[in-house]
């Protein structure tokens, strides 16, 4: 089968589209041929070597697929081949075909494609749990998003407001983008480049700050955002893009008395919670208005994929189509 193969961390370049054995499923396995492969930007942070969860050396990178079963393993219960389906794997994703754990397949529904369901997969799981779980947010709440034109930022800003009618503060690295926010629901959005973004935060708020800030970016937000968000309020952490060392709590937590949420979805994977998330997931999928991937590539394309993502280039989310 074609994969790409990362044999050592490193820039792009190191992705190498190769030809890798068909992997056979074994236990609670199913192998799955993959119609659209996710890609994401914890993905660039695995290449790089910059990620809580490593796999080994080589490995072929990807952790959301969107296929169909062909083959399943002697101890899988619930599924079967020809079954339409979307996984969440631990690696593996950029190729033809991909093995995951039953328990961590969902049964894509017949009218939903495969590019509208891998836009859900796991960011819509993650929003889920940023925005209920972990940011306790409630209706009427005024909301700070980083990288509001971002898979996960996309769907914090349709949760808000679709669900609760927050107000909804969308950042984002250009007009283009900001844009883009706009068009997906939110009530103002900052090109951060251009203005300064706590300040313009503060004028929004008449100077009271917001409830919550939802943070996938870091590096220097992390001693700004302290400043965006009202005393007594939420910060919830899920994502260090700009980099991970600028966290000050001491110097700028403490004296708003703010609740801080560093998370991480791989802590409830196997959680009450998860399961929570997905049955959102299944009840959007079913109930809601769906977009589809906004960016496509293909799988010998996925060095250019990789530049696209950091970047900053992509809004919404960005896909392999095999």
């Amino acid at each position: 089968m074609r994969a790409v193969q990362l044999d050592q961390f490193g820039p792009a370049e190191n992705l190498k589209l190769v030809d890798l054995p068909i992997l056979e499923p074994i236990g609670d396995e199913v192998r799955i041929k993959v119609e659209v492969a996710g890609i994401v930007f914890a993905d660039t942070q695995m290449r790089r070597g910059d990620y809580i969860h490593l796999p080994p050396l080589p490995f072929v990178p990807g952790r959301e697929v969107s296929g169909t079963i062909e083959k399943v393993g002697a101890k899988v219960k619930h599924l079967q081949p020809g079954e339409r389906v979307m996984a969440f794997i631990p690696k593996g994703g950029y190729a033809e075909y991909a093995l995951a754990k039953e328990d961590a397949v969902v049964i894509l529904p017949d009218h939903v494609k495969h590019s509208q369901g891998i836009v859900y997969l796991i960011n819509l799981r993650i929003a889920y749990l940023n925005y209920y779980t972990f940011g306790k947010t409630q209706p009427n709440e005024t909301i700070l998003i980083h990288a509001g034109a971002g898979g996960i930022g996309t769907l914090i800003t349709q949760i808000a407001k679709r669900h609760a009618d927050n107000t909804v503060i969308a950042l984002s690295s250009s007009d283009e983008k900001a844009a883009y926010c706009k068009g997906n629901g939110a009530d103002y959005c900052i090109n951060y480049r251009k203005t300064d973004y706590v300040q313009e935060v503060l004028r929004i708020t008449d100077g009271e700050g917001v409830d919550i800030s939802f943070n996938s970016v870091g590096g220097p937000t992390f001693r700004t955002d302290p400043l965006a968000i009202r005393p007594l309020g939420r910060w919830v952490i899920y994502g260090y893009a700009a980099g991970k060392d600028l966290l000050e709590p001491y110097e700028t937590i403490m004296p708003k008395s703010l609740t801080l949420s560093i998370n991480s979805v791989y802590t409830v994977l196997n959680r009450e919670e998860f399961r929570q998330a997905t049955d959102f997931l299944m009840e959007w999928l079913q109930n809601e208005k769906l977009d589809s991937v906004s960016k496509t590539f293909k799988l010998e394309e996925i060095v250019k994929a990789h530049h696209w993502i950091e970047n900053q280039r992509s809004v919404g989310k960005i896909a392999i189509v095999l």
